[in-house]
């Protein structure tokens, strides 16, 4: 369920490594914080594909996980309403996804064709 992703999210926010928005995240990645990207399954087609973008232009691209958890959800959780999420800690990322890939198979928002990063 979703619950324990919300929950460690906001276990995750409260340690100080998460990072709300575009904007932020696009700037600690190039500082080298970001370990891992999650994108609401509510955000716009749009936002995700700007942030794929950004993220495959770069040298040493990060691994970019959509959830099936919306914007709300993330805002009930964190206490900031954001779609696009940065996880500055590896241990954090690390137990993050493990929770969200399980859940990736039966995942029915627009991401099916996602690809790993530089696989293409």
């Amino acid at each position: 369920m979703n619950k324990s992703l919300l929950s460690f999210l906001g276990i995750t926010r409260r340690s100080g490594n998460l990072v709300f928005g575009m904007d932020e995240v696009r700037k600690n990645i190039l500082k080298g914080n970001i370990k891992l990207i999650l994108t609401a399954k509510d955000i716009s087609k749009n936002s995700f594909e700007k942030i794929n973008e950004f993220n495959n232009n770069l040298e040493k691209s990060i691994d970019i996980l959509p959830t099936e958890i919306t914007k709300e959800e993330i805002e009930h959780a964190t206490n900031k309403f954001s779609g696009i999420i940065g996880i500055k800690d590896q241990n954090f990322a690390d137990k993050i996804s493990l929770l969200v890939k399980p859940r990736m198979k039966g995942m029915s928002a627009n991401y099916d064709k996602i690809q790993s990063p530089r696989s293409c």
